[in-house]
């Protein structure tokens, strides 16, 4: 069968949202776009990564959970053996395999402020824990369970880079210990992050922000630290290429942390979400007097698919599940053709720059709870209807058992998701 074909993607940036909304509007070039990455696979022996992570299973798994007819187990082969071959293209995978992690190094003289370079072994042991999350769950799908279970063990190496005692994400030299002096503000700090910093690599736990709440010490401190986060000001000594569109300690302009604003769906408070994500639309989008539209590099379509998305009303936070995380849509209506023809209608009644606040919602006319929907509810076609209002209903998606899916198992309760969180990684060693 003939079908075109394309160039390498660039998974660090577009897996995070771009494909997400490829995969719903054009189910057909994602999946030429799938069997292009496969059959350059089978040429090279080995299935293309991109700049930092080892992203392509966020793909392919998130056009599995979307319906998208594909020989998954053909292209699962490769994506495992990226996973496991010490000779693939993961960089610095028998460290990570034996240790759970990747170590940097203290530069000669401990530069302050530190620059880039080296491994970003605290970043890549994120990015990578991501990755085998998501092919522990391709893996589950295609019933094979030993892999299943080994790579959802690896999905939990990014508390392994996390230290309690300062509530941050810490590069480790080789002999296990902390690099000090740390400071979260600065960029690239001693060659753990990429195009980061402490801050920003705080929230790369896409498939586990449930685990991340108990690891921070559950939903109230949580929510402070990620309060703090967008209200710290971006003071470093040093520069970060790329680091452009500053709310706080927050970067628009760069991928790492875009995901960030949506994350108080899992705490409780996802009015501010909606206030954020709004503030983000309206004040880092649109030309400026240098004639600039985006906030930073768009990487291919990844800074402008994130406006699109968040513009409708909604975000994949982890693009390799089924879930979608709701925002505060800026259009009273918006009608998107989904690839199998069926309309998904998003209405926001009384929508307004003044009102960004969901009071209450339904879906196909039925009460609706949750700050996020799947794939599911809307596949067939669904109309969701928000309305709009000028101050947070603190009530409307707050509740635990409401939300969204997460690596680390929530309950009906806020105490119940910070116990059965903080158990976990006090189980960890962490």
């Amino acid at each position: 069968m003939a079908y075109d074909r394309y160039s390498p993607v660039p998974y660090w940036d577009t897996a995070r949202n771009q494909l997400t909304l490829l995969e719903l509007v054009a189910p057909d070039l994602v999946a030429a776009t799938m069997r292009s990455e496969l059959e350059t696979a089978r040429e090279r022996g080995y299935m293309n990564t991109s700049f930092h992570g080892d992203h392509a299973v966020l793909m392919y798994l998130g056009a599995m959970e979307r319906g998208i007819r594909f020989d998954y187990a053909d292209a699962y082969a490769y994506l495992r053996k990226n996973a496991t071959d010490v000779n693939g293209p993961r960089g610095y995978l028998a460290e990570y395999a034996s240790k759970g992690w990747i170590s940097d190094i203290v530069p000669a003289g401990n530069p302050s402020p530190p620059y880039a370079g080296g491994k970003a072994g605290m970043d890549k042991t994120l990015e990578y824990a991501w990755d085998d999350h998501a092919l522990a769950q391709l893996a589950r799908r295609l019933g094979k369970t030993d892999d299943a279970a080994f790579f959802a063990r690896r999905g939990a190496n990014w508390r392994n880079v996390f230290d309690r005692s300062i509530g941050f994400m810490r590069g480790r030299t080789a002999d296990g210990n902390w690099i000090a002096p740390f400071d979260p503000g600065e960029p690239y700090y001693n060659f753990a992050s990429k195009e980061a910093s402490g801050w920003s690599n705080l929230w790369l736990v896409p498939h586990d922000v449930n685990g991340l709440i108990g690891a921070l010490g559950g939903r109230a401190a949580f929510n402070a630290k990620l309060d703090a986060f967008f209200t710290t000001p971006y003071a470093p000594k040093g520069i970060c290429r790329d680091c452009t569109g500053l709310i706080g300690q927050y970067v628009q302009g760069n991928q790492p942390d875009q995901h960030a604003p949506y994350l108080y769906a899992w705490s409780g408070q996802p009015w501010k979400t909606q206030a954020l994500v709004r503030r983000v639309l309206a004040d880092l989008y649109g030309s400026d007097a240098a004639g600039y539209g985006y906030p930073g590099m768009d990487d291919q379509g990844s800074t402008s698919s994130w406006y699109a998305l968040s513009a409708m009303g909604f975000y994949p936070v982890d693009p390799s599940t089924p879930a979608y995380i709701i925002g505060s849509p800026i259009f009273d209506r918006v009608r998107l053709t989904m690839g199998n023809g069926k309309m998904l209608e998003i209405v926001a009644r009384n929508t307004s720059a003044a009102n960004m606040y969901i009071q209450s919602a339904t879906l196909n006319g039925r009460p609706w709870t949750k700050p996020w929907f799947s794939h599911a509810d809307i596949r067939d076609g669904a109309t969701l209807a928000l309305v709009m209002g000028p101050k947070p209903n603190t009530a409307w998606g707050s509740a635990a058992a409401d939300a969204p899916p997460s690596a680390t198992r929530a309950t009906v309760s806020a105490a119940g998701v910070d116990s059965i969180a903080k158990g976990q990684a006090a189980a960890s060693g962490m």
